[in-house]
């Protein structure tokens, strides 16, 4: 019995080595992003996390009210996730690449934290039309403006690389695709604080880091919230909680 129960702890072990092994073969291969896409969205269901289909699903039509039950640290993690996901898209890929993948040409400067919220390259503007809450119940977003097209920035939000001919510039939904407090508000919150008053809209943007061959080797992306300040003309730009140094590498 000892022997035999020496011999299953080896077998275990073996066993446990080929599957850290194979995780990290299709981690680090550039060939199999759906693999890995597929591996990230089974963890994630082992932790409890719902990826971004799973999230849409649930709490994308919901109202605010009900959806700030969930707390907000979940919420923030299911926004974070897909920023990932859309950063992702970009990595291991030339300039020209890029470009081709994008709607107009890109802002490939690097991150300066010393210089405003608005460098970079704007991914999308996203709106909060309505919340759920109220007397007609309905949840409201349009994507607007930007470079990615709206039929494509829902797949790689999402972790499907898969891109299609498309221009399309604005999309209207009958529901939300980020859920944590500062983006789901039309008046605007930060990390509790009411901001000016006026509705505002969330800006995804990113910067570009190239290795020597010339390709993506990091992106980093955020989201801020914003608004035209009616008195001087000028646009407040806040950051948002989470969501602000988010950094894919390749």
């Amino acid at each position: 019995m000892r022997s035999e129960k020496g011999q299953s702890l080896a077998e275990w072990a073996l066993v446990a080595l080929f599957a850290v092994g194979v995780f990290y073969f299709f981690r680090e291969s550039s060939l199999l992003s759906q693999v890995r896409g597929s591996y990230d969205n089974v963890g994630r269901y082992l932790s409890s996390t719902p990826s971004t289909e799973q999230a849409i699903n649930k709490y994308g039509k919901i109202a605010n009210s009900v959806l700030r039950q969930e707390s907000n640290d979940l919420r923030i993690a299911l926004d974070k996730t897909s920023l990932q996901n859309l950063a992702g898209v970009f990595l291991g890929k030339t300039k020209a690449e890029i470009n081709a993948m994008l709607t107009g040409n890109a802002n490939f400067n690097k991150y300066n934290p010393n210089q405003a919220l608005n460098q970079g390259t704007l991914l999308f503007d996203y709106y909060i039309k309505s919340t759920g809450d109220g007397e007609d119940g309905a949840v409201r977003t349009v994507f607007d403006n930007g470079l990615v097209a709206k039929d494509n920035l829902l797949n790689w939000m999402q972790g499907n690389y898969t891109q299609f001919q498309s221009t399309e510039k604005t999309r209207e939904s009958d529901c939300r695709y980020f859920f944590s407090d500062d983006l789901i508000d039309p008046s605007g919150v930060l990390n509790g604080t009411p901001h000016q008053a006026g509705e505002y809209a969330v800006s995804v943007r990113c910067t570009f880091a190239f290795n020597s061959q010339g390709q993506a080797e990091s992106v980093r992306i955020w989201a801020t919230r914003n608004k035209k300040d009616t008195e001087t003309g000028q646009w407040i730009r806040n950051e948002t909680d989470g969501l602000m140094n988010i950094v894919v590498t390749k």
